[in-house]
């Protein structure tokens, strides 16, 4: 256990609950300069709750905080003009890296899912949202590929659950 994180972790939980909820959660990033909705800290909460609680006790936050510093290095790492932007080349590389080989026109369609200003690159914290949906997408999408085949059928209710729980 990190310490230094235990003690960050206790200062978030103002209702000393030993869980995180949503608005906590939203407050504890915004002081790392990490501004996201409440929907988008919604969703990495359920990303990373595995106790369908919808709140993160010490170890899931503790999974979450690597997760974040994960993609923010990989972010750093691609950014080689340090505009502040990864162009869909540096968003291909990095994912690549991560092991997310997508085709070019999935990965065209996931940046423009992530780009709502439609810049054609994405922000430090548009790359954190389209890596959180890559994220629970292979996880959602190994729930139904047992074999790891990398191919799944799926019934339309299958489709739905699948979809509603994918972060995005």
């Amino acid at each position: 256990m990190d310490p230094q994180l235990k003690a960050w972790f206790d200062a978030i939980d103002t209702d000393r609950s030993g869980r995180l909820d949503a608005k906590e959660l939203q407050r504890a990033l915004a002081l790392g300069n990490l501004n996201f909705g409440l929907n988008d800290v919604d969703q990495m909460v359920r990303a990373f709750d595995t106790s369908n609680a919808r709140s993160l006790g010490y170890e899931e936050f503790q999974r979450l905080h690597i997760f974040l510093v994960n993609v923010q290095n990989s972010f750093q790492t691609f950014d080689r003009d340090r505009s502040g932007k990864l162009t869909p080349d540096e968003v291909t590389n990095a994912l690549r890296q991560a092991g997310f080989n997508l085709d070019p026109p999935a990965m065209m369609a996931m940046i423009g899912k992530f780009d709502p200003d439609n810049s054609g690159s994405l922000s430090l914290d548009e790359y954190i949202r389209a890596c959180l949906f890559l994220q629970t997408a292979a996880r959602t999408f190994g729930a139904f590929d047992p074999q790891r085949t990398g191919q799944i059928h799926l019934s339309f209710n299958q489709f739905v659950y699948a979809a509603s729980h994918v972060c995005g």
